[in-house]
């Protein structure tokens, strides 16, 4: 049995009522994704943290009315609490980059751009991947981008330059150990002048590691998928998976590039869906963190086609966990940002300019899109969340109590 819900003290916000513009813009479920297959409900608790980068509430706003219209209400907004985080780092300035903010999500502490699991003192925090380790729960990483990008590297690694991917790499196999490593990113995994397996499309996707991570990993118990069919093999419960990077974004760059077609591509939810079966084995229960990177490019971007087909995965991602979660009510999924990126807008669609006018799904109506900057903003992002203790996600907090509440849940019975 879950222990009673904990009454976590409140940190300094404004009152819970004061979310009313939250709701309005949390409208409800839908999306159709691959069924789970289950083992049955685990006994322990677990957590997922489902983070779109980069996606603040006009993001959430404007895929609500793109792809689901004034009606149907989309699945990251189909839980139970919405809540507010705020997002500044530590030290000078309010706008914090994706490493602090997530880092602030993965250990409860505030710390400085561009340090991933590490204090403003620049000592090693405890992350929630870490404490599900020490429970005896399984863990796992997933990601669009590189599996060792800012984001998860706060989770899953303690360096205090996010850029030093290499070491990020050995950490993950060295240190934090987590069973499930899904993503891109193989240039890192593979020593210069390694092919890979997955080709070449551009200068970036060359191999530059020192070391071949991918015999390393094999030879310490992790399965190895590199494709759509190698990655539908792979059984657990260790398993390392290197496939296509950005493929949405490519798509929308490379001219004549079809990342559906690509058989070294593989679509994020199918990842998540693949964790859950093999992560749902562990009585004890997981730990998984999600990232979804590709919505913060397209605010980089400014490219709202980028915007809509991201923010599509990440909704199929969503009804994924909520059908998981149905059959295993001890799993807390928590759906945030680590900042918002572009400082995006909704505009009438009778305004000139703009990044273009967009259909309300179902309605006849439009509404126009702009962007004010390239980089991130300070804006506060929603955080929407169900399962145990997902209530106390009700009102508006520093994204440190993302931690507050997750590790509670971790360290249920």
């Amino acid at each position: 049995m879950l222990k009673r819900a904990r009454k976590l003290p409140a940190r300094p916000g404004f009152a819970a009522a004061s979310l009313g513009t939250i709701v309005a813009t949390a409208l409800l479920a839908g999306g159709a994704a691959t069924s789970v297959a289950q083992q049955g409900p685990e006994k322990g608790t677990s957590v997922v943290v489902l983070i779109g980068d980069g996606m603040g509430p006009v993001q959430r706003t404007a895929l609500q009315y793109k792809l689901y219209g004034k009606v149907e209400t989309q699945p990251i907004d189909d839980q139970d609490h919405y809540g507010m985080l705020r997002t500044h780092a530590k030290g000078g300035g309010l706008v914090t980059d994706s490493a602090a903010g997530a880092t602030a999500m993965a250990t409860g502490v505030k710390t400085h751009r561009n340090y991933a699991g590490v204090g403003p003192d620049g000592k090693l925090r405890e992350t929630l991947l870490e404490i599900a380790n020490a429970q005896g729960k399984s863990t796992a990483i997933v990601e669009d981008n590189d599996v060792t990008n800012a984001t998860l590297a706060a989770f899953a690694a303690h360096h205090d330059n996010r850029d030093n991917k290499r070491i990020i790499a050995k950490q993950y196999l060295r240190d934090t150990r987590p069973d499930l490593i899904f993503g891109g990113g193989e240039e890192v995994w593979y020593p210069k002048g390694h092919p890979g397996k997955v080709p070449d499309m551009t200068e970036d996707d060359v191999s530059y590691g020192n070391a071949n991570l991918v015999a390393k990993a094999k030879s310490r118990g992790y399965e190895y998928a590199w494709d759509r069919k190698s990655f539908a093999r792979l059984k657990g419960p260790k398993a390392l998976a290197m496939t296509r990077t950005d493929a949405i974004l490519r798509g929308v760059l490379i001219r004549k590039y079809n990342y559906r077609n690509d058989p070294y591509a593989v679509p994020e939810h199918e990842m998540v869906a693949k964790a859950l079966e093999i992560l749902g084995q562990n009585p004890k229960g997981f730990f998984m963190a999600i990232d979804v990177d590709e919505i913060d490019d397209a605010g980089h971007e400014h490219s709202p086609r980028l915007l809509f087909r991201s923010g599509r995965e990440i909704n199929l991602i969503a009804a994924e966990l909520k059908r998981y979660q149905r059959r295993n009510p001890n799993t807390l999924v928590i759906i945030t940002a680590d900042h918002e990126t572009g400082g995006l807008g909704i505009e009438a669609h009778y305004q000139m300019g703009g990044a273009g006018l967009f259909p309300v799904k179902g309605s006849g109506e439009h509404f126009r899109l702009d962007w004010t900057t390239p980089g991130h903003t300070a804006v506060n992002v929603p955080v929407t969340a169900s399962g145990p203790d997902s209530e106390l996600f009700d009102g508006v907090y520093d994204n440190t109590h993302v931690f507050d509440v997750a590790s509670g849940v971790l360290r249920q019975k």
